[in-house]
């Protein structure tokens, strides 16, 4: 085993061959605009359900939880929010 100490040089942590959901790309463009409300509508409820969890795990994780709300419908995904920001989309 090799240890080195005061690299120059720090390579960015791998997110482990992860990406961004889509929906979490949403639901950041639509926190930077002045929008009150957004849905996902996915072929069946069960997709929604997990696909809450998803939208539900990056509210949580990043203390969005004044920021905006989320919940299911049926086969749809809505979100609100709850605290006014951003700036004036088109």
């Amino acid at each position: 085993m090799k240890t080195s100490y005061d690299l120059e040089y720090l390579p960015k942590p791998r997110k482990n061959g992860s990406r961004e959901a889509p929906e979490i790309t949403e639901i950041k463009s639509f926190l930077a605009c002045k929008r009150q409300n957004m849905c996902f509508e996915y072929d069946n409820a069960q997709q929604a359900r997990n696909r809450l969890k998803v939208v539900q795990r990056f509210r949580s994780g990043n203390g969005l939880q004044e920021v905006f709300e989320c919940y299911r419908v049926e086969k749809c995904v809505y979100v609100l929010r709850t605290k006014n920001g951003g700036k004036k989309c088109k």
